[in-house]
């Protein structure tokens, strides 16, 4: 199971069907699925989903993350940050065969400008 936080600057040029496109490049073996809000990445019993969210919990949960990563918040600008995607895989990987995917996912949605990646559970940055 995976979990990220892909926080939007304000400015971030980032967007779902965009994020599509370069997964489906990224990782040609897949099934890419945009649709709405959402983008569905899966390989065999495998999936993993990102989310758009810009709710207002989003940006309580950036001033949140802000105040745990302390004096990053200044240079980043996590707090400013009102939209979100939500990077996720509620399957179990025992064997950790999809944590490399997941890590290129992040690399994916990072090519982006105006992206800050974070595991929201610690919160860090990734």
């Amino acid at each position: 199971m995976y979990h990220a936080y892909a926080l939007l600057l304000p400015d971030s040029d980032c967007s779902l069907v965009a994020a599509a496109e370069k997964l489906a490049a990224r990782f040609p073996g897949f099934t890419v699925e945009q649709a709405d809000r959402q983008v569905r990445l899966a390989q065999g019993d495998w999936e993993m989903r990102l989310t758009l969210d810009d709710g207002p919990e989003v940006l309580e949960d950036s001033l949140r993350i802000a105040d745990h990563i302390g004096g990053a918040d200044e240079e980043l600008g996590i707090a400013r940050c009102h939209r979100r995607v939500d990077v996720a895989s509620d399957i179990p990987d025992p064997e950790m065969d999809h944590f490399n995917d997941y890590l290129q996912v992040i690399e994916v949605l990072q090519s982006f400008q105006g992206v800050i990646a974070v595991d929201p559970s610690e919160p860090s940055l990734l």
